[in-house]
């Protein structure tokens, strides 16, 4: 898949350009008394492009489960947002969907400590602790009745604006975007006396344009995709974070699925996720530096030390509430196994 028509497919807060790659599209199936509709919503619109890929992955499917399962994809939010996706899986309605640990964190509490602030600042850091801890959430997610299929990420989370940003405290002076779903965010405006403006995904592009917000979290290719880029001014230079993410089944879909269904699915996930994941932070990498050369100025923080002890006391604040002492030690103690030696002086502090 070429660079410019992924940028295309990258949807919000989640791992959608992975999904949409190991999702597969309506299949045509020999025998439609035998067959099982399995029906999964993505965010993102389906594009010449991606009806190429899903042809591909519609006919590897086909031939891993002898024509016997087929896939309904509604594209491009059809079936809704994140909440509303989550809440059609509950009573059937959808299958299977991408979502991001905000929304997962509904039926996965602590997983919201993958992207715990402060924490992680390169990817070794964050495949070490995906790798350690999601079998312990994978097990929960289970049995709280979803499977979850694939981990990844959607690149560096940055901060975009229309005025310059270098200081925690110029949150107060500006008016941020809130997702609501994301109790971090809440608390992060809460600890330092900031006001968020909540607003759904689909309303960034617009509340940026007329105002309501001035300010809005997220990856460079997250902004460049959906447009939002273009209402901005600024953006951080390096990065706050990473956005992740997970692709999940309904386990009501799942469970009496066939061996050879569920083996096909494990299959063409293992063929695309780790070429997918890779090609996704490249992408993210070469976004920032295509929206430098458009005109977005980089920002510096004036005291890099500032944000992550901002950081790392909400990562302390978070304990007992989202995730525990212990989960979050252990979180710390892989990540500063990678960590250099920037990193370590902000710890040690």
């Amino acid at each position: 898949m070429k660079t410019r028509t992924s940028l295309r497919i990258v949807s919000a807060i989640v791992l959608v350009a992975l999904a949409a790659a190991l999702v597969p599209g309506s299949s045509t199936v020999a025998s439609a008394d035998e067959q099982q509709i399995l029906k999964f919503a993505v965010m993102v619109p389906r594009t010449p492009e991606l009806a190429i890929e899903e042809k591909k992955y519609n006919k590897r499917l086909a031939e891993l489960t002898n024509n016997t399962v087929q896939t309904r994809v509604y594209w491009g939010g059809a079936a809704g947002g994140e909440t509303d996706v989550l809440r059609k899986m509950r009573t059937g309605q959808i299958d299977g969907t991408p979502l991001s640990l905000d929304v997962l964190s509904n039926f996965v509490r602590e997983c919201l400590v993958l992207q715990t602030p402060a924490l992680f600042r390169n990817y070794k850091q964050v495949d070490s602790v995906r790798k350690e801890l999601t079998p312990q959430f994978e097990e929960e997610a289970y049995k709280n009745g979803y499977k979850i299929l694939v981990w990844g990420d959607i690149g560096r989370l940055r901060i975009f604006s229309k005025q310059k940003i270098t200081k925690v405290a110029d949150f107060k002076k500006i008016r941020p975007w809130l997702y609501p779903e994301s109790e971090m965010l809440k608390e992060f405006y809460k600890q330092i006396g900031a006001t968020g403006v909540p607003l759904d995904i689909a309303e960034v592009y617009g509340g940026m344009q007329t105002g309501m917000i001035d300010t809005f979290w997220g990856t460079a290719v997250l902004a460049a995709a959906l447009q939002w880029a273009k209402t901005a001014n600024y953006m951080s230079r390096e990065g706050l974070g990473f956005i992740s993410g997970a692709v999940v089944f309904r386990r009501g879909a799942w469970d009496p699925l066939p061996d050879t269904a569920k083996n096909a699915f494990r299959a063409i996930i293992e063929e695309r996720s780790a070429e997918a994941q890779q090609d996704i932070r490249e992408m993210d990498d070469k976004a920032y530096k295509r929206l430098t050369e458009r005109g977005l100025k980089p920002l510096d923080a004036d005291d890099e030390a500032e944000w992550w002890a901002a950081g790392k006391a909400l990562r302390r604040r978070l304990v007992g509430r989202i995730y525990t002492q212990a989960l979050v030690d252990k979180a710390e103690s892989i990540a500063l196994k990678h960590a250099d030696a920037q990193q370590l002086k902000f710890f040690n502090k």
